[in-house]
């Protein structure tokens, strides 16, 4: 029980784990037990792949402490430990998401502090299940953007700009920007 010695001598994950597993069924994967660790495991691979993934908002927030569990373990033990490698081949199938992950995304976290990851829930989207006797369901789901941080795509969430319009504001950041520019030009007088 070699496992049980490693995650027990790793620091906690940063993020909240859920403490009612949620049901995951998905179409091609016939409901066992390992059934739901496998709709982790595709989701975890397809996470990495891709660095920001919109999934169902149950899915996300169930497969995010097992992403930040593998990052941890890249950063923490690294890529020669036997526990880490066994880990990183199971959840990443793909070989070239092994190296991914050791060349690319644990290097970014090297003097970080978790969370590695963030989640971000989006409005529910509205899909038509099925068609009945010329009736129509739909179902509502909750939509979660699950990313790796760090990632190359535009945050999810725009930075706070300043929206203020008042004459106040206006009149300080105008006489800010010509204070700027008058520093700017007895800087140019002096060093010429």
């Amino acid at each position: 029980m070699a496992s049980n010695r490693v995650a027990a001598s790793l620091p906690r994950i940063g993020v909240t784990i859920g403490h009612v597993p949620q049901k995951l069924k998905t179409g091609g994967i016939e409901p066992s037990r390992r059934a739901r660790l496998e709709v982790l495991r595709r989701i975890v691979t397809r996470t990495v792949r891709e660095e920001r993934v919109e999934l169902k908002w149950n899915r996300a927030v169930e497969a995010r402490p097992y992403l930040e569990r593998l990052i941890q373990l890249g950063v923490e033990r690294g890529p020669l430990d036997e526990y880490t490698s066994e880990m990183m081949d199971w959840w990443l199938p793909e070989k070239d998401l092994i190296t991914k992950m050791h060349e690319v995304i644990v290097p970014r976290f090297q003097n970080r502090e978790s969370p590695f990851t963030s989640l971000f829930r989006l409005p529910p989207q509205r899909l038509q299940q099925y068609i009945q006797n010329k009736r129509e369901v739909w179902k509502r789901y909750d939509i979660g953007v699950l990313e790796i941080d760090g990632n190359p795509f535009p945050p999810v969430q725009a930075e706070n700009q300043e929206q203020s319009n008042s004459i106040l504001d206006a009149l300080l950041s105008d006489a800010l920007r010509n204070h700027h520019i008058t520093l700017q030009e007895k800087l140019e007088t002096s060093a010429k």
